[in-house]
């Protein structure tokens, strides 16, 4: 070989040993800006994420608290740490109403205060705060505890806790609730809203009167006159006896409820089974180691047209309105029943004693026992803006001690309504009727508690009461600004005292009228709510 062709040889391999060593050399200057690239990628990815989680943590914080209206101030706070969830809801209630009665002339009064009788010919009319509420409701820490509380605040002498109770709610088919609270039992009208009704207020079945005190202290009853205590709260005697409407009123004691799906319907049934201090108590009184025991129980028969139920909010809200404003264009009902059954003690009865004024009646001293036990039924039924609530109670009253005795009371009501314009304007009928003592006589009056009538010419007996009403509604928003007013005929009839049973107890025969009419008192009411 030439030496000019080996050199050329030595230059072509140099040659390539250099491109060679370039290419190595590129190739590592790639995987290293390849390398570079990559961590690149990573950097803005996690530039992002930490973007998308200040975001996210930004929302949060934003929107863990909520303030808004939705019949009622709400707050609702979700904590992003331990997460549980806090709901809160603040609602005012004010019912403003104006009564006129023009009442039966021949009604005397007895007048507690200054024990003197008068002729009750006097008309009566009035503005009254029926109702002034506070309540707080909500759940805390978790959806499955809920709290409820409501204050009474019209002018009654100061600030009454009417309900105040917990309720452990982690499961709808069984709930715990504890307080102080209504009690689930008898009348169902009781268990309906003061601020749910589609009328004036609440009917004599339940007993819901103008007011509670005795002429001078208030006005008037629902039947002005002696022997006229239709009361919802304080509706007890002395001796356990009650003169009011069909209800338990409130106590202190815990139930169980909740509600099941059956037969391919939602929420087909719902029970409530409770104990608690006894009928109608206040603090933490019970003279005894008997309780009150109560139960009810619901079956919805037909499901109505609300998606959530016949328990949702549109229909029957837990029982607790009147009426069809929902407007359900499937029917909707449901059967309702309950019973209870009380003991307890008193030191209290009453006897016979011709010089008192208010009928015949003495307190005596006796520590015995008492039991008081009822049952009810009600039919309810929401379709195209028509309502009807029928219902039908009886309870039954036993003295023990010295004088056994042994008393029934029974009363019914119906409830119609319809809406001739949907969520504006409904028209009501109502009729009530209650036998405070069942087929009563002159003792059973006198020594119940329950009382005889004075009349302008003696006193007679109470055979039963009856109401008949006529009502139109506006509602503006609802229940939550809402207008009523109607007319209505209270009527309570009378029995006759005859000679032979007055002598039979030492009474005179003078003393009783012997030609009693009935007594008839026209009402007028209108009355502006608005809850808020």
């Amino acid at each position: 070989m030439s030496k000019s062709s080996r050199l050329l040889q030595c230059n072509f391999i140099l040659l390539l040993l250099f491109c060679f060593s370039n290419i190595v050399f590129a190739y590592e200057e790639l995987e290293i800006l390849k390398d570079k690239v990559i961590k690149l990628e990573e950097r803005l990815k996690n530039i992002e994420h930490q973007k998308n989680n200040e975001k996210k943590i930004k929302k949060t914080q934003e929107a863990k608290m909520k303030a808004y209206w939705k019949n009622g101030f709400r707050i609702e706070y979700n904590d992003p740490v331990s997460g549980n969830e806090y709901k809160f809801r603040f609602r005012t209630g004010i019912q403003l109403r104006y009564t006129f009665v023009d009442t039966d002339d021949n009604i005397f009064y007895n007048n507690a205060p200054t024990g003197k009788e008068i002729d009750h010919t006097e008309n009566f009319s009035s503005f009254n705060v029926r109702r002034l509420r506070f309540y707080v409701d909500g759940t805390a820490p978790t959806p499955a505890w809920k709290y409820y509380l409501h204050l009474q605040l019209e002018p009654q002498g100061g600030v009454n806790t009417h309900d105040g109770f917990i309720q452990w709610q982690e499961f709808k088919t069984f709930r715990i609730q504890f307080g102080r609270m209504k009690i689930p039992a008898l009348g169902i009208e009781y268990w309906q809203s003061g601020f749910g009704q589609n009328g004036t207020d609440r009917t004599i079945f339940t007993g819901d009167s103008e007011c509670d005190k005795d002429l001078f202290g208030c006005a008037t009853y629902d039947f002005p006159g002696s022997n006229s205590r239709l009361r919802a709260g304080n509706h007890r005697l002395e001796n356990g006896f009650s003169t009011g409407g069909f209800l338990l009123y409130r106590s202190q004691g815990l139930n169980i409820n909740g509600y099941l799906d059956l037969l391919d319907k939602k929420d087909f049934f719902t029970y409530w089974v409770g104990i608690y201090n006894g009928r109608d108590t206040r603090g933490s009184a019970n003279v005894d180691d008997e309780m009150l025991y109560t139960c009810r129980f619901g079956m919805n028969f037909l499901p109505g047209s609300d998606p959530k139920g016949p328990m949702g909010p549109n229909a029957f809200s837990n029982y607790t309105s009147q009426g069809d404003y929902a407007f359900n264009t499937k029917p909707l009902g449901a059967f309702i029943t309950s019973a209870f059954w009380d003991k307890d003690q008193t030191s209290t009865l009453y006897g016979i004693s011709n010089n008192s004024t208010d009928g015949f009646m003495k307190t005596l001293v006796d520590i015995h026992d008492i039991a008081n036990y009822g049952y009810s039924a009600a039919l309810l039924f929401r379709y195209l803006g028509f309502s009807a609530d029928l219902e039908y109670a009886m309870e039954k009253f036993k003295q023990e001690g010295t004088d056994h005795k042994t008393w029934d009371r029974l009363g019914f009501r119906l409830n119609l309504g319809y809406f001739i314009l949907p969520e504006k304007w409904e028209l009501t009928v109502k009729l009530a009727y209650v036998e405070r003592l069942k087929n009563n006589n002159l003792e059973d009056s006198i020594k119940s508690g329950l009382g005889l009538v004075k009349l302008t010419d003696g006193f007679v007996i109470e055979d039963n009461l009856q109401q008949f009403i006529l009502g139109v509604n506006y509602y503006l928003h609802g229940f939550n600004q809402y207008m009523t007013a109607d007319l209505c005929l209270n009527q309570r009839k009378f029995k006759e005292v005859s000679s032979s049973s007055a002598l039979a107890l030492g009474l005179a025969a003078e003393d009783f009228s012997g030609h009693p009419d009935n007594q008839n008192d026209l009402r007028v009411r209108v009355m502006y709510q608005f809850l808020f």
